[in-house]
Formats: C-alpha cells, sequence, structure tokens
C-alpha cells in the first residue's frame, strides 16, 4: 500500500493528508471525518499516527484493537452499502418487469405525460426505465398504474 505524503500541523494537532494526485482534505474534526472515511483513507491516518506517535507514550493494546475494530467496521459498512445498492436495484428491475402489460402514466421532465401500456423495460446510468410504444419514461415518474 502506497503512504500519501503526510504533514503535521503541530505536535497535538490533527494530521493532514494529501493524497498522491491531489492535495485533498486537510482533515477536520474526528467526527466529520470519520463519516467520510473510506478504508484506504483509515488506514492511511492509522499509519500516520503509529508513525509520529510519541515514543514516551506508545499506543496502548487496547487502543490499537480498537483502531483495528473500526477499520473492520468500516470495510463491513461499505460491504453492506455494495450489497443493499446492488439489491436495491434488482428489486427495481424486478418490479419494472412486473409492469410489463399494464397500462400506467407517467409525468414526463417536458410536463406532459406519458400513458399506455408498458412493452419492456431498460436500465440505463443506473435508472430504471419503462417502455410504452416509441417513448420511455423513468420508473420512478410513473404516476398511475392501471390492471
Amino acid at each position: 500500500m502506497q503512504i500519501p505524503e503526510i504533514s503535521r500541523t503541530s505536535m497535538y494537532n490533527t494530521t493532514a493528508v494529501q493524497s498522491g494526485s491531489a492535495a485533498g482534505d486537510a482533515a477536520g474534526t474526528a467526527g466529520a471525518a470519520a463519516s467520510s472515511l473510506d478504508a484506504n483513507q483509515f488506514m492511511t491516518l492509522l499509519m500516520a499516527q503509529l508513525t509520529h506517535q510519541n515514543p514516551l507514550e506508545p499506543l496502548k493494546d487496547s487502543e490499537m484493537l480498537s483502531q483495528f475494530a473500526q477499520l473492520n467496521s468500516v470495510q463491513e459498512l461499505s460491504s453492506i452499502r455494495t450489497l443493499l445498492t446492488a439489491a436495491s436495484s434488482a428489486n427495481q428491475t424486478g418490479y419494472a418487469a412486473s409492469l410489463i402489460g399494464k397500462s400506467i402514466t407517467a409525468g414526463m421532465s417536458d410536463g406532459n405525460s406519458l400513458q399506455g401500456v408498458v412493452t419492456g423495460i431498460t436500465m440505463q446510468s443506473g435508472k430504471v426505465y419503462v417502455h410504452v410504444g416509441n417513448e420511455q419514461a423513468l420508473l420512478s415518474d410513473i404516476v398511475e398504474i392501471k390492471a
């Protein structure tokens, strides 16, 4: 793992981390930074902390275990988010497929409405579209479904 350039603002202040490709953001308060850290950023900060720790007060075992538990939590939450995104996409696609053969009304972005029987579905850029004749409407724009 490549460690980005690290600069310390003071002995006991927050550590600023720069990424290899861009300057990056300076680390803010612990609460704000923790909510936006990914696993690589967390590992970078952990390595910076270990590298710059006071040799007279080394990191305690319990603190080290706590940080590794936090890293594991970050990784697991990232995995859960990925799975939930995939499940949501599959759910929307399945729902859209269940509309094939049903009559719908959808509000279009130009202010008009699209009415007709759903003949098919497509997924483009993570969004599900239903086909009504030669027209397409976002699944989220459907306002009425008739059996």
